[in-house]
């Protein structure tokens, strides 16, 4: 596992569902260059779930128009579920409903992405992106089950053309779309993040779609690091400490508030807010003996990421390290 920093981001797995990572990196998830994951439940038959979201200037540039083509997926959470969740419609913050593009996954797609059902649909939407200093523009995602189906889901969001994973669409990423034409998912030069439209195959209407998202770009990421400072468990990085507060440090969106919660209430835990670039730096009480952390999320887009880390642990008298001069041997006492 590599450590966090503040490196660009890399491209993240095509695989649409959350998955509980090691104490280095809380949480990573995604569908190709999905950039935000947010989750729901359609509880009962014919029951439409909404969930918001938000286009903040300071976390979005739009192209030259001042608009933004905004992917949307959907997909059951659980690939045994007989749930079929499908996008019914977004709606503007006055409560109008936006015209959107829909696609259905070709059958190939489903099985090659293991996607949880063939009626999984990809929704683009066009909004607005507000200029500095104005508002947030509030958006309402409505969610159904087809056939009075029942069950978990996640939410996807994607910028179509950007097909590297960066939160950003390029010329270099037209200019891959454009290699791609005539591929279909059937096919190995296919590559899903070149899918603007996510309907199995590369078509002109897909470099289209690019096009008009030139220039957009976010910083939303769906991906949390959390480490433990080096100046906290100096000596064996075993995570057992004699210091009563500990530092942990980590990226995740910008802006985001970041919140340790200690499960067995052995910690009062603390909280704390990423800066602009999404660092963070929170000192968090430990009480005796092992503190077992949820670590949770949320950020302007309305996407929260919450999990569990590896413990740390207080000891009054932690394990010690001796270097010998003559050989360099480790021991510990």
């Amino acid at each position: 596992m590599e450590p966090s920093g503040t490196a660009p981001r890399t491209k993240r797995a095509q695989e649409f569902a959350l998955e509980r990572l090691d104490d280095r990196q809380l949480l990573s998830a995604g569908m190709g260059n999905t950039f935000a994951i947010i989750p729901g439940t359609v509880s009962k038959a014919g029951e439409i779930t909404s969930i918001q979201f938000k286009i903040d200037p300071s976390r979005f540039t739009a192209p030259r128009k001042g608009k933004i083509i905004l992917g949307i997926d959907v997909a059951s959470s659980d690939s045994s579920s007989a749930f079929r969740p499908y996008i019914v419609s977004v709606k503007t913050p006055s409560g109008q409903t936006i015209m959107a593009q829909h696609a259905i996954y070709s059958k190939t797609l489903v099985k090659s992405k293991k996607l949880a059902s063939a009626v999984s649909s990809a929704t683009l939407v066009t909004l607005p992106v507000p200029k500095a200093g104005q508002a947030a523009g509030v958006y309402t995602l409505q969610v159904e089950g087809a056939s009075k189906t029942t069950g978990n889901f996640l939410t996807g969001f994607y910028l179509p053309g950007d097909t590297t994973g960066s939160g950003e669409v390029t010329t270099t990423g037209l200019q891959t779309i454009v290699s791609e034409l005539g591929q279909s998912s059937s096919g190995s030069k296919y590559t899903f993040d070149a899918d603007s439209n996510r309907d199995g195959k590369i078509t002109m209407s897909d470099v289209a779609i690019a096009s008009r998202n030139l220039g957009a770009k976010t910083t939303i990421s769906p991906v949390v690091d959390v480490n433990l400072a080096q100046t906290s468990d100096s000596d064996l990085q075993d995570r057992i400490t004699s210091q009563r507060n500990v530092v942990f440090t980590g990226t995740v969106s910008p802006g985001a508030s970041v919140t340790f919660s200690e499960i067995n209430k052995n910690s009062a835990g603390a909280s704390g807010v990423a800066d602009s670039s999404g660092n963070y730096n929170i000192t968090v009480p430990l009480g005796d003996g092992s503190n077992t952390f949820q670590v949770t999320t949320m950020d302007s887009f309305g996407q929260s990421i919450s999990g569990q880390i590896s413990p740390v642990t207080w000891s009054a008298n932690p394990p010690k390290v001796v270097n010998t001069p003559s050989d360099l041997a480790t021991k510990t006492t």
